[in-house]
């Protein structure tokens, strides 16, 4: 008969124990299903925040990898500058020594193909987006464009104007390629 009462006290005691859990599980559902609008907009704006995240992301890559194909020859570009520079240099001196290649035609012939390859290099560069910075004297200095090698005491010239370029700049596509190097006006 002990085992009886046991029995029955223990199937009470468990069945307290399940009436207990299922009005705990009945209270947390009833929360769960008062909390589940609010849940759903919690979900909806984490899920919008990602997918604009994600397409930002792709928006930059793609940004990024247009912008290496652009500019993927921008250091071959600028080491080809110095041909050019060399090719400026020449036409320069070419007023000194006119006579003299006036009077032979193979000095001419000469020079007449340094300017051809020199026209050839500047319509090259300028298929590829390599232009020049358009600068002379008397032009206001850009910080953005111009270089500054040195001042100079100039009266005629207001104060921060170009008064002598030096080295031609250059531009690739959008970006400075290389600064023009200018003297710059100052007062006295």
């Amino acid at each position: 008969m002990e085992n009886k009462e046991e029995n029955d006290n223990l199937e009470e005691q468990v069945g307290s124990k399940a009436n207990t859990e299922v009005s705990k599980e009945a209270s947390e559902s009833s929360e769960t299903e008062e909390n589940l609008p609010d849940q759903i907009a919690s979900l909806k704006d984490a899920l919008l925040r990602k997918t604009a995240e994600s397409e930002n992301l792709r928006k930059r890559l793609e940004k990024e990898k247009d912008d290496a194909v652009k500019y993927s020859n921008k250091s071959f570009a600028r080491d080809l500058l110095s041909v050019l520079d060399n090719f400026e240099r020449i036409n320069a001196n070419i007023d000194s020594v006119k006579y003299k290649i006036d009077a032979d035609p193979n000095l001419k012939a000469y020079f007449d193909g340094i300017a051809i390859c020199e026209k050839e290099l500047l319509s090259i560069f300028q298929r590829y987006g390599v232009s020049r910075v358009d600068v002379s004297a008397g032009d206001i200095f850009d910080h953005e464009l111009h270089q500054a090698m040195c001042e100079v005491d100039d009266d005629q010239l207001p104060a921060g104007a170009v008064v002598k370029v030096f080295q031609t700049g250059y531009k690739y596509h959008d970006r400075l390629l290389r600064p023009a190097m200018v003297s710059v006006s100052k007062k006295k």
